[in-house]
């Protein structure tokens, strides 16, 4: 891409396209379709999208490990769309999304755990931000019996705890993807995710639909029409592949550019929306919750946009 200019406008539309999931997640609880529905669009969605340019031959080649891995992504998934049903709920939709978000923070803990890869001082305070923008966020739940009561302290642990098992279950489709774009196919000098991408991706999204779908199923949670069901879902599918698409374009420019816009956009976009379209108040804890969240990812990125 020739232009940089228009590189940071499809990475920044990206974003807006991505926050198109955070709406669907608060429309979606005044239509009954609960985040396990979502999630199952944007696997069909993923499906058809990456179905379509994957080669059919190489999902004989791929090892069995990688099906292990979209099975674990799709359980990951699980957990963190019905916390999310549970935290929106309890509390605003900025948090809740922030939570989502911040994912890349699980995967610079794994990969200098388990790839022994070095975090550098800003990866430190990124880590710093995100545990602030936690703290922040706890501050926005809120009681059972009322809006207006005062939070107690073992609520915002609990809050606190909820949003923190909605990034690690988030975050499990994040570590796959880094670990199969580190770990080298034997015998080759390629990597599993280089060499199968569609595929993978197929798989992934795949998985996903049908175990989500499943539990879906059986909960037997009926949203107020399918009209409704198929209109958001779609916004969210489709909010998925057309930011990931807009991120593709993207990939002649510095990655962590592109990656920054992104990730504050997508933040922004949510919780932003989440105020102007459906009444989110905006007080000190909700300004600190977006403002460490955007921090963490600014710091994530900050040696590579600077150095």
């Amino acid at each position: 891409m020739s232009n940089p200019l228009i590189g940071v406008l499809l990475a920044g539309l990206s974003g807006i396209s991505l926050s198109l999931i955070g709406i669907a997640f608060r429309i979606g609880q005044s239509r009954n379709v609960v985040p396990l529905h979502i999630a199952t669009s944007i696997g069909i969605c993923g499906a058809i999208f990456f179905g379509i340019q994957m080669n059919p031959d190489y999902l004989r080649q791929i090892p069995l490990f990688i099906y292990g891995l979209a099975l674990l992504n799709a359980l990951g998934q699980i957990l963190s769309m019905e916390l999310t049903k549970i935290g929106l709920k309890k509390g605003p939709l900025s948090p809740v999304w922030c939570a989502l978000n911040l994912t890349f923070l699980v995967v610079i803990i794994y990969s200098a755990v388990f790839l022994k890869e070095a975090i550098n001082v800003f990866q430190y305070l990124a880590l710093f931000a995100g545990i602030l923008c936690v703290i922040a966020a706890s501050n926005l739940g809120k009681t059972d019996s009322g809006k207006n009561q005062i939070i107690s302290l073992r609520d915002k642990i609990l809050y606190g705890l909820m949003l923190i098992l909605i990034l690690l279950g988030n975050s499990v489709v994040f570590i796959t993807i880094k670990e199969l774009g580190t770990r080298i196919i034997p015998g080759s000098n390629s990597t599993y995710l280089s060499t199968y991408l569609p595929n993978i991706y197929f798989i992934l999204y795949l998985t996903m639909a049908i175990v989500c779908g499943l539990v879906a199923f059986f909960q037997k949670i009926k949203p107020v029409s399918g009209l409704a069901l198929v209109k958001i879902g779609l916004m969210a599918g489709v909010g998925s592949i057309a930011g990931l698409f807009l991120l593709s374009l993207c990939a002649a420019l510095p990655a962590a550019l592109v990656f920054t816009i992104n990730g504050m956009i997508t933040i922004l976009g949510g919780t932003l929306a989440s105020v102007l379209f459906f009444g989110e108040p905006r007080t000190k804890a909700w300004y600190a919750t977006i403002g460490f969240g955007v921090l963490a990812v600014l710091l994530a990125n900050f040696d590579k946009l600077f150095y």
